[in-house]
């Protein structure tokens, strides 16, 4: 059998001013630019210490309803630093994107010999504010410009 309350939450009688049910949590969420599916929701409240409580449920069909404490800026901005770094998400797949763009464009206006696959990252994780490595540079120009690759030293 499912276990319906897996993280032992409380049952509220009355849901409380600053916490929101699943549908507003996830509308501010998304006001925010952090994109959750809605049938993962508790596990990413839960993985980013979001306090969560269930609601007592009207009638007696359906399962108890969760509402989630609206998180300060501060828990915001942690989540968001967390999700850049993960590629699984859409704000990680973006990231990666930028990450490649970035890439092709220094590279198209580097000398001859004047850069290095090292030297690419370095530039693009000091653009962006993001870790990136010289293998990603690798794939990405060879995949890209595999015919310039004699412009690197």
């Amino acid at each position: 059998m499912k276990d319906s309350n897996p993280f032992e939450l409380k049952v509220l009688k009355e849901q409380p001013k600053e916490y929101l049910d699943t549908d507003e949590f996830i509308n501010f969420l998304k006001k925010k630019n952090i994109t959750v599916r809605k049938d993962n929701l508790p596990r990413f409240a839960d993985r980013h210490n979001i306090k969560m409580s269930k609601k007592k449920r009207e009638g007696s069909a359906g399962s108890v309803p969760t509402i989630y404490k609206v998180p300060n800026k501060m828990k915001l901005e942690e989540i968001k630093d967390k999700m850049s770094l993960n590629n699984n998400n859409d704000l990680g797949k973006q990231i990666i994107k930028d990450k490649e763009q970035k890439i092709l464009e220094i590279f198209d206006k580097a000398e001859n010999k004047k850069e290095s696959k090292t030297s690419i990252a370095d530039k693009v994780a000091e653009i962006l504010g993001v870790p990136c490595n010289r293998k990603l540079v690798r794939r990405v120009l060879d995949e890209k410009r595999s015919s310039k690759l004699s412009k690197l030293k």
